[in-house]
């Protein structure tokens, strides 16, 4: 039997948890939404120039094709991790909560691209087909990697709790940041020097307001802020030479609506020959998952590891979202957006 005074705080913590309010935004919730946003944009952007520029691919395919049913398939997936960052408040009485954000893993996307997607529509060509033809089939080859990717990541979903027991933090936030210097801190570091009057600038500002935590006058996000200078830089100092050699893309508009398919059916026997390629970038994304759901429980977010992964490889596996155009691998992304006093809007 249950001492009076153990009901009572049992009570007593029931109360508060009905009494928790959890609310839809918080001030950070725009720095980590303008955050991820960019990050998001700046990896879509690595993926078209890859193909349209390194492999002549129709840009109508990728920009009307590929990137519709990717920005569903991210939009579910914050959708639900959003849920879960309001039961995880709920179970733990943390107002304070971060939802974890799902977006583009930098490494497997780019891996895909050189890999898969290009190597699959030059082959395509070759055998004949004209270049819309072979960029038809090679999104259909895309699709089908990924749901077989999704296949794998349904199974390995079940082990991502005991391999973050077993694995020491040291190994799995390492491996995190590794990932970030190389990949997420190295390549745009170049973007910057190739125009160092604009990309000092702005990563000036982004130190001040993310890394300093110094604030701008009235809230005003900093990395919007960061963007908007450096955006009005570049039309201000490039009729004197002064924003790069690159010569300037003129800008094109493409409209596509992410719809519902099973073409993918199509592309399933030639994926076969990807398979040993693709898997381990699936895995990495696993690991990556595990890893990100880790950093957040540092953070002071309590995440199920199963459930994050799960959401990730059921969004490969629809025909709805997943297939639409699944020319990409959606990971959660690490959670540095807990120290922006970002809350359950960031995912938006």
């Amino acid at each position: 039997m249950k001492k009076p005074a153990e009901v009572a705080n049992g009570s007593l913590m029931a109360n508060q948890k009905r009494d928790l309010r959890y609310e839809w935004f918080a001030p950070g919730d725009l720095n980590g939404f303008f955050g991820l946003m960019f990050d998001n944009f700046t990896v879509l952007s690595f993926l078209a120039g890859i193909l349209i520029f390194g492999f002549q691919f129709p840009a109508e395919i990728v920009y009307k094709r590929m990137f519709p049913g990717t920005a569903l398939g991210v939009l579910i997936g914050d959708v639900v991790y959003t849920w879960l960052a309001f039961r995880s408040a709920r179970r733990t009485g943390n107002t304070k909560v971060t939802a974890m954000p799902l977006g583009l893993d930098t490494p497997s996307t780019i891996g895909i691209a050189l890999t898969v997607l290009g190597p699959a529509f030059v082959g395509l060509k070759a055998q004949g087909m004209s270049p819309n033809e072979a960029a038809m089939m090679t999104w259909h080859i895309g699709m089908a990697t990924m749901v077989l990717i999704g296949i794998v990541k349904v199974a390995l979903s079940f082990v991502g709790s005991w391999v973050q027991r077993i694995v020491p933090q040291a190994g799995l936030l390492g491996s995190l940041a590794g990932v970030a210097l190389a990949l997420m801190g190295l390549l745009p570091a170049l973007e910057i020097f190739g125009m160092p009057v604009i990309g000092m600038i702005a990563l000036g500002f982004v130190l001040y307001t993310v890394v300093a935590r110094i604030r701008l006058p009235k809230e005003f996000p900093g990395v919007l802020a960061a963007v908007a200078i450096g955006t009005a830089l570049y039309y201000i100092v490039r009729p004197f030479g002064l924003a790069g050699s690159a010569a300037p893309v003129p800008p094109s508009l493409y409209v596509g609506l992410p719809l519902p398919t099973l073409s993918f059916f199509k592309g399933f026997v030639p994926a076969l020959n990807y398979l040993p390629i693709a898997i381990p970038f699936g895995l990495m994304t696993v690991i990556g998952g595990i890893n990100n759901t880790e950093s957040a429980r540092v953070a002071g977010d309590e995440f199920n590891t199963r459930e994050i992964l799960l959401t990730e490889a059921l969004l490969r596996l629809s025909p709805v979202c997943a297939a639409a155009s699944r020319n990409r691998l959606p990971t959660s992304a690490s959670p540095p957006t807990s120290r922006w006093a970002a809350g359950q809007g960031t995912p938006y």
